[in-house]
């Protein structure tokens, strides 16, 4: 689960297609508009997902992603998403 912290419009397939060339997961990965500059991110194999939270590219068009592993029965709607970790 992800959100964008920008004030502007965002390209949704710009973002799909820059973010899947940077990360460059073996088994793909899909990305869900949720509205409101959410995003829910899937990954296909769990190495992928592993490997992005090691340390991949965690922007877009210099705007910070700020981003949250759900688990399982975790609400989409209540996960605060307005700080990180750096």
């Amino acid at each position: 689960m992800g959100s964008l912290l920008i004030a502007s419009v965002i390209q949704f397939q710009a973002m799909h297609t820059t973010l899947a060339n940077l990360w460059h997961p073996l088994g793909g990965m899909m990305i869900k508009d949720l509205g409101k500059k959410w995003f829910l991110f899937k990954f296909s194999y769990e190495i992928d997902m592993d490997r992005f939270l090691e340390g991949s590219p965690r922007t877009f068009n210099n705007h910070l992603l700020i981003f949250h592993r759900l688990k399982v029965g975790e609400d989409l709607l209540l996960v605060p998403l307005f700080w990180a970790d750096f």
